[in-house]
C-alpha cells in the first residue's frame, strides 16, 4: 500500500522561512508579500495568510496599483478584522469608476530616473531568479542563496548605470557553481549557451533595443540571421525582459557567461556617459 502524501511540500516550507526573513529586511518588497500570500494559503496557515493580505494590499494602495489591490478584494473581505474591513471600503472607493478617479497625466520621466526604474525592475527580476535556482536545487543551500540575493538587492539604485545579475556575483565568488546554474538554465529554459567573444559589435543591431535594458539586464544582442536577433542572457526566467526585447523585432534567446556579457556590453557602450 503506498505511504500518504505529505502534507505540505517541506521545500515550500523552507522558502516560507527565508521569505519571512527577507520581510523583515525589506517590509516594502511586493515580490515577497506575494509569494508569501500564495504560500501561506497552501500551507493553511489562515492567520499569517491574513496578515500578509492586508500587507500586500496596503503595499499595493502605497503604489497605486489598485487594479492588483481590487484582485484582492474577495480575500479582504473574507477576513473578519476591522482593519481588513477598513481597507476593503478604501479599496472599493478607489476602483469605484467617477471623474474624480480619473489619473491625471504622468509626468514624463528622466533618462536617471527611467534607468533607477529599470534597475529596480532587474532588482526584482534578479531576487526572484535566485528564490527558483534554490528551489530547484541549482543553489544548494539556504544561506548561499540569501547571500547572493542580499548582495543582487544591494545594487545602488541611481546615479551609474550598474549590471544586475545573480549569475554575475556567482561567477566571481563560486565559478563552478555559477556553471552548474548556467546548465540547469539553459536546459530549463531551452537557451543554449553560447561563447559571444568572437562576435563584432554590430551598431544597427543595438539601436534596436534600448541601451539601458542591455546593460542594466546584460541581455547581449550578438549577431542576426534575417530580421532575427540573437540575444544571450543572463537571466532567461525573466519572461518581461523577453517580452521588451521581443518588442523590438523577433529574438532568439541564448546564455552566456556574465563576465562575457558584461565586457562585451562594456565594450558596445564605452561612450555613452551615465545618466
Amino acid at each position: 500500500m503506498a505511504e500518504p502524501a505529505p502534507k505540505f511540500d517541506a521545500r515550500l516550507e523552507e522558502g516560507v522561512r527565508y521569505f519571512e526573513q527577507m520581510l523583515q529586511l525589506m517590509p516594502d518588497d511586493r515580490t515577497t508579500l506575494e509569494f508569501l500570500v500564495v504560500a501561506y494559503d497552501q500551507l493553511n496557515e489562515k492567520e499569517k495568510g491574513e496578515n500578509a493580505v492586508v500587507s500586500l494590499t496596503k503595499l499595493l494602495l502605497k503604489q497605486g496599483d489598485f487594479a492588483a489591490a481590487e484582485g484582492l478584494l474577495p480575500r479582504l473581505e473574507a477576513i473578519e478584522s476591522d482593519e481588513a474591513k477598513i481597507l476593503a471600503l478604501k479599496v472599493h472607493r478607489l476602483v469605484a469608476p467617477g471623474p474624480e478617479l480619473v489619473p491625471e497625466t504622468p509626468k514624463e520621466l528622466t533618462p536617471a530616473e527611467l534607468s533607477a526604474e529599470e534597475t529596480r525592475e532587474a532588482i526584482s527580476a534578479e531576487s526572484s531568479l535566485v528564490e527558483f535556482l534554490w528551489s530547484n536545487g541549482a543553489i544548494p543551500g539556504e544561506e548561499e542563496a540569501k547571500r547572493v540575493r542580499d548582495q543582487v538587492v544591494a545594487t545602488p539604485i541611481g546615479g551609474r548605470i550598474f549590471l544586475v545579475s545573480a549569475l554575475a556575483i556567482l561567477e566571481k565568488e563560486n565559478f563552478e557553481l555559477c556553471e552548474k546554474c548556467i546548465a540547469f538554465l539553459a536546459d530549463r529554459f531551452s537557451t543554449p549557451p553560447v561563447s559571444i567573444k568572437s562576435f563584432e559589435r554590430k551598431a544597427d543591431l543595438l539601436k534596436r533595443f534600448p541601451a539601458d535594458l542591455l546593460r542594466i539586464h546584460g541581455a547581449v544582442p550578438f549577431a542576426a540571421i534575417g530580421d532575427v536577433a540573437l540575444v544571450a542572457l543572463l537571466n532567461p526566467a525573466d519572461e518581461r525582459l523577453r517580452g521588451r526585447l521581443s518588442e523590438s523585432g523577433k529574438c532568439r534567446f541564448y546564455l552566456t557567461m556574465p563576465s562575457s556579457a558584461e565586457e562585451w556590453l562594456d565594450a558596445a557602450f564605452s561612450g555613452d556617459s551615465s545618466p
